[in-house]
């Protein structure tokens, strides 16, 4: 079943290109290209290209929009209902992996929890780290030759999600600017059901109000994206993957 995301998430992706149009000149349409995550979450894919026939369609409502808010869930909710894309179940419960050019790993997390549950719990974390075993497993078994694994996402933040990698992958953990198009940024204000977490939302609006140049918007977001890669060879000992 399609994940719907709750208006207010994009009330706050709008609110934070309309404080970049402001400051940079650019359209708001522009912004929110290059700076919400409404390009994909409207299924239009990841190349983020304005000439997109229903980004254009969306562009051209948002310009003579009197709420460019409702007009964007309207757009996003009938994007949601004529598509209706599927989200792959992965096989390994919260993870998943796409393999990169040159035998790079780069790994996914998502809650496949039902809704309202929690998937990083502590009493839930040996599940997430036997998963991952189940994973790197098969990885090791059927991919050829991969090489290192790569993460990047805000949820490296926290000691949780830290816990189930290796120390030597959590050591390369490097903060990641400008990733305002995707989810590994926006994704820290919901939470386990899909719901805004105001806690940080509201303080998050409050901040980008009362800032007075583009360069210092992204300090506003609670969570920095870090990106993580080291060689795949660190993670088989370390969830006991044997030959």
């Amino acid at each position: 079943m399609m994940t719907i995301y709750p208006r207010r998430f994009f009330e706050i992706s709008i609110r934070f290109a309309q404080k970049v149009s402001q400051l940079s000149g650019i359209t708001l349409d522009a912004a929110m290209l290059t700076h919400t995550n409404c390009y994909i979450r409207f299924g239009l894919g990841h190349d983020l290209n304005p000439a997109n026939p229903l980004w254009k369609a969306y562009a051209q409502g948002l310009v003579s929009a009197e709420d460019p808010i409702e007009w964007t869930y309207r757009f996003y909710l009938l994007r949601a209902q004529n598509s209706s894309p599927v989200e792959a179940d992965s096989p390994f419960g919260c993870f998943s992996y796409t393999m990169l050019t040159g035998g790079r790993v780069r790994l996914h997390f998502h809650n496949a929890l039902p809704l309202g549950q929690s998937p990083l719990v502590a009493s839930r974390l040996s599940a997430r780290r036997k998963e991952l075993k189940t994973m790197f497993t098969y990885i090791r078994q059927e991919e050829d030759l991969p090489t290192t694994v790569i993460g990047a996402s805000w949820l490296y933040n926290l000691e949780a999600y830290r816990s189930l990698f290796p120390p030597a992958f959590i050591a390369t953990a490097q903060e990641m600017s400008g990733q305002f198009a995707y989810l590994p940024l926006w994704g820290q204000f919901l939470d386990k059901r899909m719901q805004v977490k105001e806690d940080l939302a509201g303080p998050f609006l409050e901040c980008i109000k009362q800032k007075r140049s583009l360069e210092t918007l992204e300090s506003c977001f609670p969570f920095k994206v870090l990106y993580l890669e080291t060689s795949i060879q660190e993670f088989y000992p370390f969830y006991k993957i044997k030959d």
